[in-house]
């Protein structure tokens, strides 16, 4: 299937979830998707060997059918057009390769393009604000996404969809101190925003259950799913495991890293946590389960269900990492409670188990390098 014209779509980022994105919008809407690559030879790797051509497998149905897309256009920071200016692009790096990945391309950004993150981890809004966008007059329209399907790589440009859940977007607010929206602000960048058409565009939306909403909404349940990932990435790479292979087992190490991560959100996230006494019932202002939704109980067996069970086939992006040995988001991840304690001032035992489960995952990714350097190594 080769993409008709349409507005443009511009992906950095073209792993598992980049790849997602891709396969669905072009499948569902006339966008023309491009994506933008590292450098000249992933380019024509690209074109080359994989013909332009990307695909998503769906294992989690019985059939497992794979969806293939051909695309028309792609570029690196040595090909770009230097006439074009990027309107809409979605960020799905890794987080720390966000600010070196965005750089080459900021010449052709301006204050009216529409950027969305769709990333694991918390803490890179400091990095793109505080070293990469620090003018406010100059600063695009960013949006956050969180995403809870699951995909891995099976080979070269082919992945694998292999849970399906759905996906979160909203409008993220520079400041810190402005995370509570109103209603009107979701209504007005539902008619006025590119970006949020193309992502609510029926097909689209109904391909990946996208749903937009307030950054306080976004944010509860990218703290949910934040927690979720601090126990399955981690734990998975250090076990070197697939998904469901840990269920019910990992209940009581789960516990351990929710547990104190949770204490630690509450003191950073304060608003957040105590949105349901001060604004549930607010005329403009959403309905929020937050003491559900961030029950110690609750996101222990949340992450036992979504993590092992909906997504057991799924091998975690951090698993695949320490397996392909690439640097792993631990830092952004695990790392970022620990960060989270330090600046806070909380003590030096606030993080103790999560800063173990980052020594962890970091010992894991150089036991398989030093393997990798002494003999044959199964995963190129």
């Amino acid at each position: 299937m080769t993409i008709t014209a349409g507005p443009s779509m511009y992906i950095l980022g073209m792993g598992s979830m980049g790849t997602l994105l891709a396969v669905n919008m072009v499948r569902s809407t006339n966008i023309n998707v491009i994506p933008l690559l590292r450098n000249i030879a992933k380019v024509n790797k690209f074109k080359d060997e994989a013909n332009s051509t990307i695909g998503m497998r769906k294992v989690y149905l019985e059939d497992k059918p794979l969806d293939t897309v051909k695309l028309s256009e792609v570029y690196c920071p040595e090909t770009f057009p230097s006439d074009r200016t990027i309107e809409n692009l979605i960020i799905t790096t890794k987080t720390y390769q966000t600010k070196d990945a965005l750089e080459p391309y900021l010449s052709y950004i301006n204050k009216d393009t529409n950027l969305i993150m769709i990333q694991n981890g918390l803490g890179v809004l400091d990095v793109i604000r505080d070293e990469i966008f620090k003018t406010k007059e100059e600063r695009p329209n960013l949006f956050q996404g969180v995403i809870s399907h699951g995909a891995f790589q099976d080979t070269g440009f082919i992945f694998n969809h292999a849970g399906f859940a759905d996906m979160k977007i909203a409008r993220l607010p520079w400041d810190d101190h402005d995370i509570l929206q109103t209603n009107s602000l979701v209504e007005k960048d539902a008619i006025e925003n590119e970006l949020v058409r193309i992502f609510m565009d029926h097909k689209f939306k109904e391909s990946l259950d996208t749903k937009h909403m307030t950054y306080q909404e976004l944010l509860l349940g990218q703290l949910f799913k934040f927690l979720i990932n601090s126990c399955i990435n981690s734990v998975t790479a250090i076990m070197d495991s697939d998904n469901g292979e840990i269920v019910e087992n990992g209940k009581i190490i789960f516990r351990s890293i929710v547990e104190e991560a949770l204490d630690v959100l509450r003191v950073a996230y304060k608003p957040l946590f105590e949105y349901e006494s001060k604004y549930n019932g607010m005329k403009g202002y959403p309905l929020l389960a937050v003491d559900k939704t961030l029950d110690l109980e609750y996101v222990v067996s949340e992450v036992n269900r979504i993590g092992c069970i909906l997504n057991k086939h799924n091998s975690s992006s951090m698993r695949q990492d320490t397996r392909y040995l690439r640097d792993t988001e631990i830092d952004y991840i695990n790392g970022y409670t620990v960060q989270l304690a330090k600046k806070l001032n909380l003590g030096a035992g606030a993080a103790k188990v999560n800063k173990t489960i980052c020594e962890l995952v970091n010992l894991r990714l150089a036991l398989n390098r030093k393997r990798a350097s002494e003999g044959v190594w199964k995963y190129k």
